[in-house]
C-alpha cells in the first residue's frame, strides 16, 4: 500500500516537475523587456495609472480624461498596485515586473489545469491535457500580453477546483467568491456566476439556486448601474469633441453601445435589429465546432500555410481551401461529444461553464475574436476532448469485434498524435519566425529592445513613427492614431482613435473637433486608420500636410512603399501668411467649435 502511494505520488511530482520545465522553456525567450502594451493592453494599463495616481477610473490618454466604462477595474487594479510598489507609473519600468508577475500567475495556471485534469482523467491523459492547453498559441500569446485573459482562465479553473466534484456549502460559498472576482476582472465572467447559478438548478436545490442569483445579482447590478451613470453624467452627453463617445469608439463605450451596431467597425451599416442578433447567434453557432477545434490543436491559418505548403512539395493542389476545416470540425465535434459524457458521468458544473461560455462568445458581433475569447475554456475545452479519446479506448478493449476496437485505438492514437505534432509544429514556428525583435526609443532617450509575439513589419513603423513623433510633437498636441493608448504612453500626448466616418468632409470636422494636430494612416494593424482616413487627406491636402513617411513590408514580403505616413495639420493662412505659434490655440479652439456645433 505505501509503496504504490510513493509510487503515485512519484508520479504526480514528475508531472508537475516537467510542466514546470515547459513552462520554464516556453518562458527563457521573452523574460526581456516590458509586457506586451499593444492593443487593449494600454488600456488597462492607462486606467491602472488613473487608478494609481488617484483620479477614478479614467482614460487618461483621451482629452477630457473621460470616464471609462467598458471594463471592470479588477485588472486594472492589480496595474495600479504594480505601480504604487514600484513608486512610478513609466510603462517600461512597471512593464517589466508586470511581465515577471504574469510569468509566476502562467507558472500556477498551468498547475492549476493538471490539478483539475487529474480529478477527471487519468495520469497519462491529466498530463497531455494539459499540455495541450500549455501549447494552444493564445494560452502562451495572451500571457505576453497586459490583458486580463490569463488570469480569467486561471480564475475559471480555479473555480471548479474550488467547488469540488461533490457540491459542499462551504466550497460552494468559495466558488461563488472566485466567480465574483472573474466577473470583476472581465464582464464574461457573467458566465460563470450563470453557471453556479445554473449547477443550483440542475440539482433541484431551489432555494441554493435562488441564494446564488442574489448573490450574484450583486456585482452584476453594481456594474451595469455605475455603466449607467456613466451614460447619464454631463460628462458624458457632452463629450470633449464630437465623436468620444459614438457608439463606434469601442474602448470609450460599453459592449452594450458597441455590441448593438450590425458591424462595430463599420458603424454606416446602422444598429442590428432583434432578427439581426438572433441571425449573428445562429450563425457563429454553425462556426463555433470549428473555433472549438482550433484552441485544441492550431488556429485555421496555420492548416491554410500547411496545406499551401504540401501543394508547393507535391506541385499540386493539396485540396480545395475548404478541406482545412474538415478535421477543425471533426475536432470539435470531438470536444462537444466529449462534454456530454462528462454530462452522462453526472459532472455538472464544467459542461454548464462551457455552454455559458460559448453561448455568450456566440452573442457577440466580433468572430474574428473567438480565438481569444475562448481561450479560458481551453482547459475545460482539452478535458472534454480527453474524456473523448479516453472514452473510445475503454470502449476498443469492450468492444465484441476484435477489428473494430482496433479501429477505435488507431484512430485515438492518430488523434494525439496529430494534435501533439501540430501544437509542437505550431509553437516553434511561433517562437522562430513570429517572436520578433523590437526597438524604440523611450521619453528619456533609451533605446528599448526586446522581443514581441507577433510583431510584424506594420508595428515596426508604427513605433518607428512615434519616434519622430517624440521629437516633432508639441506638449499640447493630440495624435489620432488607431492605437492611442500606448501612443499616448510613449509620448505622453494626448492620442485618440480616428473616426470611422467613409464621408471626408464629415471626417475632417469630426477632426476639427478634437483638435487633432498629427494624422497618423497606418497599414496592417488591428484597426487600418487608412480605410477611414485616406480620403481626408486626399480631400483636403491643404489642410493635411505629409511629415513622415515609411514602408512597410507585408508577412509574404511584398513592400508597400509609403504604407505609414503621419500628417500635420496646417494653420489657416491668415492675411497672406500662417497664424503665428502664439496664436495656435485660438485657432484649435474655433475649430473645436466648428466641430461641436457640426455634431450638434
Amino acid at each position: 500500500m505505501w509503496c504504490s502511494l510513493r509510487c503515485a505520488l512519484s508520479k504526480e511530482r514528475t508531472a508537475y516537475a516537467i510542466l514546470g520545465l515547459l513552462v520554464l522553456a516556453l518562458w527563457l525567450p521573452r523574460f526581456q523587456g516590458p509586457i506586451d502594451l499593444r492593443w487593449d493592453g494600454g488600456v488597462y494599463y492607462v486606467l491602472g495609472t488613473s487608478l494609481a495616481e488617484g483620479k477614478g477610473y479614467r482614460l487618461l490618454n483621451e482629452p477630457g480624461e473621460i470616464q471609462a466604462n467598458q471594463y471592470p477595474p479588477l485588472f486594472p487594479l492589480i496595474i495600479a498596485a504594480h505601480q504604487l510598489v514600484l513608486g512610478t507609473s513609466d510603462p517600461i519600468v512597471v512593464g517589466r515586473l508586470l511581465r515577471f508577475s504574469s510569468f509566476v500567475a502562467f507558472m500556477a495556471y498551468i498547475f492549476a489545469i493538471h490539478a483539475l485534469m487529474r480529478q477527471q482523467l487519468s495520469s497519462a491523459f491529466a498530463f497531455w491535457g494539459t499540455v495541450v492547453a500549455l501549447l494552444n498559441v493564445h494560452t502562451y500569446f495572451l500571457s505576453d500580453l497586459c490583458f486580463p485573459d490569463m488570469l480569467y482562465g486561471f480564475l475559471t479553473v480555479g473555480f471548479l477546483l474550488v467547488y469540488g466534484r461533490e457540491a459542499r456549502t462551504p466550497s460552494s460559498a468559495w466558488a461563488g467568491a472566485v466567480a465574483i472576482a472573474a466577473f470583476a476582472l472581465r464582464t464574461a465572467g457573467i458566465a460563470l456566476l450563470a453557471a453556479w447559478i445554473g449547477e443550483g438548478l440542475v440539482r433541484r436545490q431551489w432555494k441554493t439556486a435562488l441564494l446564488r442569483g442574489l448573490i450574484a445579482a450583486i456585482p452584476v447590478l453594481s456594474w451595469f448601474s455605475y455603466v449607467q451613470f456613466v451614460e447619464m453624467s454631463a460628462a458624458y452627453q457632452h463629450p470633449a469633441y464630437a465623436y468620444q463617445r459614438a457608439d463606434y469608439m469601442f474602448y470609450n463605450v460599453s459592449y452594450a453601445k458597441n455590441a448593438s451596431l450590425i458591424d462595430p467597425f463599420d458603424p454606416a451599416l446602422g444598429y442590428s435589429t432583434v432578427g439581426d442578433r438572433v441571425g449573428r447567434f445562429l450563425s457563429n453557432v454553425t462556426v463555433v465546432p470549428r473555433y472549438i477545434g482550433e484552441s485544441v490543436s492550431s488556429m485555421r491559418k496555420v492548416w491554410e500555410a500547411e496545406r499551401e505548403e504540401v501543394s508547393r512539395r507535391i506541385g499540386a493542389d493539396a485540396g480545395p481551401p475548404w478541406i482545412v476545416n474538415v478535421p477543425l470540425y471533426a475536432l470539435g465535434c470531438l470536444v462537444l461529444f466529449g462534454t456530454a459524457l462528462l454530462v452522462a458521468s453526472g459532472q455538472r458544473l464544467i459542461p454548464l461553464c462551457l455552454l455559458s461560455s460559448v453561448g455568450l462568445v456566440c452573442l457577440t458581433p466580433w468572430p474574428e475574436q473567438f480565438n481569444r475569447y475562448l481561450c479560458p475554456t481551453v482547459p475545460l475545452l482539452a478535458l472534454s476532448l480527453c474524456t473523448a479519446i479516453a472514452w473510445a479506448l475503454k470502449q476498443s478493449w469492450q468492444h465484441p469485434l476484435v477489428r473494430w476496437g482496433g479501429v477505435l485505438r488507431v484512430v485515438a492514437g492518430l488523434v494525439v498524435v496529430g494534435v501533439s505534432l501540430q501544437q509542437v509544429a505550431t509553437t516553434v514556428a511561433v517562437y522562430t519566425k513570429r517572436h520578433l525583435e523590437v526597438q524604440y526609443h523611450s521619453r528619456q532617450g533609451e533605446t528599448i529592445g526586446y522581443r514581441l509575439f507577433f510583431y510584424m513589419d506594420s508595428y515596426r513603423a508604427l513605433d518607428a513613427g512615434v519616434d519622430w513623433l517624440l521629437a516633432h510633437v508639441g506638449s499640447g498636441d493630440v495624435i489620432a492614431v488607431s492605437m492611442p493608448h500606448w501612443v499616448s504612453l510613449r509620448t505622453g500626448n494626448k492620442a485618440v482613435m480616428p473616426p470611422f466616418e467613409s464621408d471626408p468632409v464629415k471626417a475632417e470636422k469630426l477632426l476639427a473637433s478634437v483638435p487633432v494636430r498629427y494624422l497618423v494612416l497606418d497599414e496592417g494593424l488591428a484597426i487600418d486608420s487608412k480605410r477611414f482616413m485616406k480620403g481626408v487627406v486626399d480631400r483636403f491636402p491643404d489642410r493635411w500636410k505629409p511629415v513622415y513617411r515609411d514602408d512597410v513590408l507585408t508577412e509574404t514580403g511584398v513592400r508597400h512603399e509609403g504604407a505609414f505616413a503621419i500628417y500635420e495639420w496646417v494653420p489657416p493662412v491668415a492675411s497672406g501668411s500662417e497664424i503665428e505659434p502664439s496664436t495656435r490655440q485660438n485657432s484649435n479652439d474655433v475649430r473645436a467649435q466648428v466641430g461641436n456645433d457640426e455634431s450638434r
